[in-house]
């Protein structure tokens, strides 16, 4: 007899996830960057800039937390944030040139990591993974 978590999706999908991550996060820990930090920058790349609530929702943190980390980076001359000129309570968030290049090594690291994880799929299998994920996290659920 199996295990619920054993064939529960949910319990799949979070093991599977931290199995996959963490190879790369441990290549972060070795560069001293925060996988908070990695989340920040791949959201905001190449040149995307996002809200604080977008970045929370995107890097799984609550908006206080996020916005600490902002200030954190911005002092680190990472990101900057910018008021909108459409709407003055609009702030975004986006990379300096140093975050930029930074973000560009990381994605590149991200990419060669991925091909590791992916390697024996075919890519129509791979693209039907990738669709499934984007369908479960999209903003409006499928009826």
């Amino acid at each position: 007899m199996a295990r619920f978590t054993d064939t529960y999706l949910l319990a799949l999908m979070a093991q599977a996830s931290e199995r996959l991550s963490s190879e790369f996060h441990a290549e972060l820990a070795r560069q001293g960057i925060p996988v908070s930090t990695w989340r920040i920058l791949a959201t905001l790349s190449p040149d995307m800039p996002a809200t604080i609530g977008e970045l929370s929702k995107s890097c799984l943190a609550k908006q206080p937390t996020m916005t600490r980390q902002i200030e954190r980076l911005e002092a680190q001359g990472l990101v900057q944030r910018e008021v909108s000129s459409s709407d003055r309570r609009q702030v975004k968030v986006r990379l300096t040139d140093d975050g930029r290049t930074l973000a560009e090594d990381l994605t590149q690291k991200a990419k060669v990591h991925e091909a590791r994880v992916i390697d024996g799929y075919g890519a129509s299998e791979v693209d039907q993974m990738k669709r499934f994920f984007a369908d479960i996290v999209a903003p409006t659920p499928k009826a």
